[in-house]
C-alpha cells in the first residue's frame, strides 16, 4: 500500500495541539510551533519530544517569519500550510468584545504578515463566530439604542469584521498575481462527528488553487452524544482526584438532591431558589442558559469553556453533582486518553476549552488534502 506523503505545515498560536493533531490525522507534519503560553509549550513537548527545539516560546510579536522557517528547516514558499487561531476573547459575545481596538484584537495582523512572508500554499485561520458581528469599537448592549442611526460606523455590528475581511484581501493581495485567494466557513462541529455543538469561523487560503473543496454539508447522519465521548471514563477517579473545582455548598446540594435533572438548567428550579443560586444574574437579560446547566448524556455537549464550572458557564456531569472534570472535557474535544496536559488545573482548564476540536482540525485538513486529491494542481 502506497504512503501517503505528510505535507510540512507550521503552527501558530498553538495552544495544546488541539488545531495540529487534528491536521496531523488529516496527512499534516507540523516542522515548527509559536506559543507564548510556557504551560502550552510544556504539554506540546510532554506529548510531541520530537518537536524540541522547533517550539517558540515567545510573544508573536517578537517573531519573525524568517526565525521560524530557520527552525522548520523550510524556505520560504516550501511550507504547504501555515495554520492557527489568534485569542478569540476580543471577539466573543460573552467577552468584552474589545475587537481589534484591543492589542490581542488586532493580531491577526500579525498572522497576515507571516503567512505573506512563509508563502505557504495554503493557510487557517480560526476564531469564534463573534467575529463576524464585531464592531471596530465595541458599544455595550444596555448602551446600543435600537436606532442604528445614533451609532457611528464604528460602533455598528459587523464593522470590525468589515475591516478585517478587507486587511486579509489588501495584505494578501486577493486577486493579484501571486496572491490568495480565500474562503469563509462556518461550522459546527457537532455536524462533524464531534460531540459538541462548537460553532467556529474558519478562513482558508491558497495561492495555487482556484478553489479548495468545502467541507459545508458533508455532515454526520447524527451528531455524537456525549455517551459515546466519555461514558467509559472511570468517574471521579478518572484523574486521580485533583481534576476538577468543587461546587459552592447551594449549588452541590442542587445537584445532589436532583434537583436538576439531564437536559435541565436553572429553569427547572423554583424561583425562591433561582434567585439564591444566580444572584444578579437572575435579572440579567438574555437566554441564560448555563446557568446551572446540566448535561444530557444522549445529545452532544454545549461548547467546552475555560471554566465549566462556573455560575454562568457550568457544566455538570449528567449523573454526578460535579461539573465536568479536565480528562472528561478534553475527551469531548477530541484529545486522545493519554494526552497530558502541564500545569495547575486551571491551567488545564484553560487549554482545554481555547482549542480547536481535534475533529475539526481534521475536516478542514481533509478538505485540503481532497483538493490536492481532485487533480488539481499544486505548483
Amino acid at each position: 500500500m502506497k504512503k501517503t506523503k505528510r505535507r510540512p505545515s507550521i503552527s501558530l498560536f498553538s495552544g495544546a495541539f488541539g488545531l495540529d493533531l487534528g491536521l496531523e490525522k488529516a496527512g499534516f507534519s507540523v516542522k515548527a510551533c509559536v506559543e507564548k503560553n510556557a504551560f502550552c509549550v510544556q504539554t506540546i513537548l510532554k506529548n510531541r519530544p520530537e518537536l524540541k527545539g522547533r517550539v517558540i516560546n515567545k510573544d508573536i510579536n517578537r517573531v519573525s517569519a524568517h526565525e521560524i522557517l530557520n527552525i522548520a528547516g523550510l524556505k520560504k514558499g516550501e511550507t504547504f500550510l501555515v495554520a492557527g487561531g489568534p485569542p478569540c476573547q476580543p471577539f466573543s459575545t460573552a467577552g468584552r468584545r474589545e475587537s481589534i481596538s484591543s492589542k490581542d484584537g488586532r493580531l491577526f495582523r500579525k498572522f497576515l504578515k507571516i503567512v505573506w512572508d512563509i508563502y505557504p500554499k495554503y493557510f487557517i485561520f480560526e476564531n469564534v463566530r463573534g467575529i463576524l458581528s464585531a464592531a471596530i469599537k465595541h458599544k455595550p448592549l444596555e448602551l446600543r439604542n435600537i436606532n442604528e442611526k445614533q451609532l457611528t460606523s464604528q460602533e455598528k455590528l459587523g464593522s470590525g469584521w468589515d475591516f478585517i475581511n478587507n486587511e486579509f484581501k489588501k495584505r494578501l493581495k486577493q486577486g493579484l498575481k501571486g496572491g490568495y485567494k480565500f474562503y469563509i466557513w462556518q461550522l459546527n462541529a457537532a455536524d462533524y462527528g464531534v460531540p459538541q455543538k462548537r460553532k467556529r469561523v474558519f478562513i482558508v487560503g491558497t495561492r495555487v488553487n482556484k478553489n479548495i473543496i468545502n467541507p459545508v454539508g458533508k455532515y454526520t447522519k447524527k451528531p455524537k452524544s456525549l455517551r459515546l465521548a466519555i461514558g467509559k471514563l472511570n468517574g471521579d477517579n478518572e484523574c486521580a482526584g485533583v481534576d476538577y473545582y468543587h461546587y459552592d455548598n447551594l449549588r452541590y446540594k442542587i445537584f445532589k438532591d436532583k434537583l436538576i435533572r439531564a437536559g435541565e438548567n436553572w429553569t427547572a428550579l423554583p424561583i425562591n431558589i433561582q434567585k439564591k443560586v444566580m444572584g444578579k444574574g437572575w435579572f440579567a437579560t438574555g437566554g441564560k442558559v448555563g446557568f446551572c446547566r446540566r448535561l444530557s448524556w444522549d445529545k452532544p455537549s454545549p461548547t467546552i469553556t475555560t471554566r465549566p464550572y462556573g455560575r454562568a458557564t457550568n457544566l455538570c456531569h449528567p449523573d454526578k453533582p460535579r461539573p465536568l472534570n479536565y480528562r472528561e472535557c478534553a475527551m469531548i474535544q477530541g484529545f486522545p486518553k493519554n494526552w497530558k496536559f502541564k500545569g495547575s488545573l486551571n491551567q488545564k482548564y484553560i487549554q482545554i476549552g481555547n482549542a480547536v476540536p481535534v475533529g475539526l482540525g481534521k475536516v478542514i485538513g481533509e478538505s485540503i488534502m481532497n483538493t490536492i486529491g481532485s487533480g488539481k494542481s499544486e505548483k
